[in-house]
């Protein structure tokens, strides 16, 4: 999407209530860095590493985008500045340095130098046990969480959300037509990303 395009589409759903200055800020603001030559600039490269082999992981490309195809490392490192205070950043790099520890010892090396195969079989492990974990105690406070499953969520999400993802995986139309709840799946093909 061009930039003037979507600066058109963001004064329509916004009601024109913002000035240009701030919808090009906002713009400006959430745009993933691209280039070859990118430096984490909220993770260290070890934790960026980390977050992009356990994105790839979790999501792999196939025939669909991977993980590192929308850039998720990339997306987490810009928004978690933006979203979140500097004591849950702390606390979400404490979590991500602590699975990079539990990765180091189970697997004999770092998660980051393990083959994939490796890698797949210790994320199957740590999220089968963090499920479990949550259902031995559905009491269980947000904070008490297994911390992976934090990081998978926004993993999710970062890929999601993703552009790349949004126009090659999901059917795109950013102004869609009206509303048909009972519109045939064949018609549609496939999710709508908005």
């Amino acid at each position: 999407m061009e930039r003037r395009e979507a600066i058109k589409y963001t004064a329509f759903f916004m009601g024109a209530t913002l000035s240009a200055s701030t919808i090009a800020a906002l713009i400006e603001g959430c745009k993933v860095d691209t280039s070859e030559t990118w430096v984490p600039s909220h993770f260290t490269k070890e934790e960026a590493d980390f977050v992009n082999e356990l994105s790839e992981t979790i999501l792999p490309k196939t025939t669909t985008p991977g993980a590192k195809d929308a850039m998720v490392d990339r997306f987490l490192d810009t928004v978690r500045p933006l979203r979140y205070t500097a004591e849950e950043n702390e606390k979400f790099k404490t979590g991500i340095n602590t699975l990079m520890e539990q990765a180091k010892k189970d697997l004999g090396k770092d998660f980051v130098r393990e083959a994939p195969e490796k890698r797949l079989e210790w994320v199957n492990t740590i999220d089968k046990n963090s499920y479990d974990a949550i259902h031995a105690n559905p009491d269980m406070k947000n904070e008490e969480r297994p911390f992976y499953l934090s990081l998978k969520e926004q993993i999710l999400g970062g890929y999601f959300s993703s552009e790349t993802v949004a126009k090659n995986f999901f059917a795109f139309d950013p102004i869609p037509g009206s509303y048909d709840p009972c519109m045939p799946y064949e018609k549609v093909g496939r999710a709508w990303a908005l």
